[in-house]
């Protein structure tokens, strides 16, 4: 709903400009009228157009009102202080003043033949007629800008309000002066100053959008090289200063690198069994289900890449080897909280593995449950080209069927169902499995999107949320699981003795069918609800509640505006206003408890990602959550939402936190999360060999 109310407004506010400018341009040609006729006509022109431009206004103003009244100040607090004042001011000035001028002057007694006197011209060049109108061009011109351009934010609203005032005064002065101008002005043979003074202004102004461009586009271009210590300042979250920052402000000025290293943050623990495994990365053709072919990125030849199964408390060692991915290559396990050198994160935890390279990650499994790995190097474009595979921590031997299921999409539409799959099935897969059986599958949201999933067939629990076992979670019937990118859902049941079915909740994508007799299909099940994270299961102790005291807290304000990034249009993606890599590091210290502010102020959904950590969520919308403590590390923050959650502070190192809408993430919707001391020695950028987004 909030998207929606987003684009309508912006297409709102387009239409108006138009009505708005010619209404303005009608107003200040009254005063050029030479006969009664001739005013009586563009008055009434004037009044019509004025009219017209305000049902687009005054519906963008409801609207504008009706999302501050459902999201509150907090979402709506870029509009709140700047363009809705705005409008509302605006629309005032021309119901009070303007549209009884228009009337006024359009009724006016007299012949048409009859020459207009100067009395009656100063009165229709009044400025509080003919500025009350177009002045409501200008607001609509600024708020355009800032529904397609640049949201507002805190700091530039007394910029906005400067640019709108001294707007005002100008065309004040200016009408006043043609006003009291008017019995000296000649009525006829005035055409050819105001043409050049018009193609004048056309020149001034393209010249300034054109410089405006150019060097907004320079100033764009990252940095060829540039580090992950402290880039664009560090953000205290309200804390104490570490010595050594700059003291007295919330953002602390970088410092130079110094203290233990990303490389030394290793897995300690090398005892024990140890589970080992080669992924190779290469190109290669996997075929589907349906027989097609897709020329992807592969490990070890598939994609998904092998399945990693390992039990609990086992030593994992992975080797990677980069056969042909000539960008480079990294592994990082996705929701796993893994020692930092293990990360995967190319330029922060290591250099990307170029062709003919090979790392080993070393970790203990110590949690169970559904991951995924993926590279992290050029994410956007290797993850949908193939690089990723499912990661399964198993706390005991599993006893029946236990299914992982990759959900992804590919870029093409030659694949049926337009590109989405299970794993590599685009269409119907089966599965025979007794009835009696103990069923979980493991399902995995590898798509940018959120996703939604129907279960038919069987009443099931969502017994897991990325990784995280839920506490009592009862038994459900025909809800959509809405799935963040990322992200991941472990649905129990028992085989019954007629099939069960999982899809999209859109039809036309792949089937997966489990059955007693490996054919049929399950009955088609009219949804009858959502499942929701927030009230399901039920209440137990957490680490985090009410009166938790947190040593820092920040908040995340997300919107898009378009703009320039690295040199190129691009619509960005901002956090507190600012693109990666000038967004504030979070800094943190090892042991304290952390709370973080999520506000989504986009039309775009916005999965975030925390390396290194779960979260507790705490509230959504400002409620607190009813249902079982609810740990996520991919959180799925839809338009209009606000979200509390918390996390302490217990895994030292440098980790990037973003959006897993990775083509988010590449436009600046990332930053850093930094434990005091930490540095990396490594550098992202054109000039070395990492682009981890």
């Amino acid at each position: 709903m909030f998207a929606a109310l987003y684009w309508i407004s912006a297409v709102l506010t387009a239409a108006a400009l138009p009505l708005w400018l010619l209404a303005g341009q009608l107003t200040g040609r009254l005063r050029k009228a030479q006969t009664l006729g001739r005013l009586r006509r563009t008055s009434w022109a004037a009044l019509t157009m004025t009219l017209l431009a305000l049902l687009p206004t005054a519906a963008t103003a409801a609207l504008v009102g009706g999302a501050l009244a459902s999201y509150g100040t907090v979402v709506m607090a870029d509009r709140l202080y700047v363009q809705f004042p705005m409008i509302l001011a605006a629309l005032a000035a021309v119901v009070v003043k303007g549209l009884p001028g228009l009337w006024r002057t359009a009724r006016v007694d007299g012949g048409s033949a009859e020459r207009v006197t100067v009395e009656r011209g100063r009165a229709a060049a009044d400025p509080w007629l003919v500025v009350a109108v177009q002045i409501n061009a200008v607001v609509t011109a600024i708020s355009l800008y800032l529904w397609w351009i640049a949201p507002p934010l805190a700091r530039t609203t007394v910029v906005w309000w400067a640019v709108l005032i001294v707007a005002v005064l100008a065309l004040i002065v200016r009408q006043r002066r043609r006003r009291d101008a008017f019995a000296a002005e000649p009525q006829a043979g005035r055409r050819v100053m105001p043409a050049l003074r018009a193609v004048a202004a056309l020149i001034a102004v393209s010249a300034a959008v054109a410089g405006c461009s150019v060097w907004s586009a320079d100033s764009s271009k990252l940095p060829a090289r540039h580090s992950a210590n402290g880039h664009g300042g560090y953000d205290l979250g309200g804390g104490p200063n570490v010595p050594g920052m700059a003291t007295g402000h919330r953002h602390a000025a970088p410092t130079a690198a110094s203290g233990p290293s990303v490389d030394g943050l290793t897995e300690k623990d090398l005892s024990g069994p140890v589970r080992r495994f080669t992924l190779t990365a290469r190109t290669a053709k996997i075929r589907l289900d349906s027989g097609r072919t897709i020329d992807a990125w592969t490990f070890n030849g598939t994609s998904p890449g092998p399945e990693l199964r390992v039990r609990q408390n086992e030593l994992v060692e992975v080797t990677l080897v980069n056969s042909d991915i000539k960008a480079g290559v990294t592994l990082h396990w996705h929701g796993y909280d893994v020692p930092n050198a293990a990360d995967g994160a190319a330029g922060v935890t290591q250099n990307a593995v170029a062709p003919g390279g090979r790392m080993t990650y070393r970790f203990r499994a110590k949690d169970a449950g559904t991951y995924w790995y993926h590279s992290h190097q050029q994410s956007a474009e290797q993850v949908q080209r193939g690089l990723f595979g499912a990661l399964i921590v198993e706390p005991a031997p599993v006893k029946g069927a236990d299914i992982a299921v990759l959900y992804r999409e590919w870029a093409t539409q030659a694949v049926a169902g337009g590109g989405r799959v299970f794993g590599v099935s685009d269409g119907v897969r089966r599965h025979r499995i007794a009835p009696g059986t103990p069923v979980r599958l493991r399902l995995v949201n590898t798509a940018n999107d959120p996703v939604d999933l129907t279960l038919a067939g069987s009443p099931f629990r969502v017994a897991a949320i990325d990784g995280g076992e839920l506490h009592g979670p009862g038994q459900i019937r025909g809800k959509t699981l809405p799935m963040a990118a990322g992200g991941r859902y472990d649905l129990t049941f028992t085989m019954p003795a007629h099939p069960v079915e999982l899809r999209p909740a859109v039809p036309g994508g792949p089937v997966l069918v489990l059955s007693p007799d490996g054919q049929g299909r399950a009955p088609a099940e009219t949804a009858t609800g959502v499942f929701d994270p927030a009230s399901y299961g039920t209440p137990t102790a957490t680490p985090f509640g009410p009166q938790t005291r947190y040593d820092r807290h920040f908040t995340l304000n997300m919107d898009s505006s378009f703009g320039f990034f690295d040199g190129r249009p691009a619509m960005r993606y901002r956090v507190n206003g600012r693109v990666f890599p000038h967004i504030p590091n979070m800094l943190v210290r090892e042991g304290e408890n952390i709370k973080m502010t999520f506000v989504n102020r986009s039309y775009d959904h916005h999965p975030m990602h925390l390396h290194g950590h779960h979260i507790q969520v705490l509230t959504r919308n400002g409620q607190p959550i009813t249902g079982s403590p609810w740990q996520a590390d991919s959180l799925n923050v839809a338009p209009g939402e606000t979200y509390d959650v918390a996390f302490k502070a217990d895994n030292p190192g440098l980790w990037m936190d973003h959006c897993h809408n990775l083509f988010h993430a590449r436009v600046g919707m990332m930053l850093h999360l930094t434990y005091a001391g930490v540095t990396t020695p490594y550098e992202s950028g054109a000039a070395t060999p990492n682009q981890p987004e």
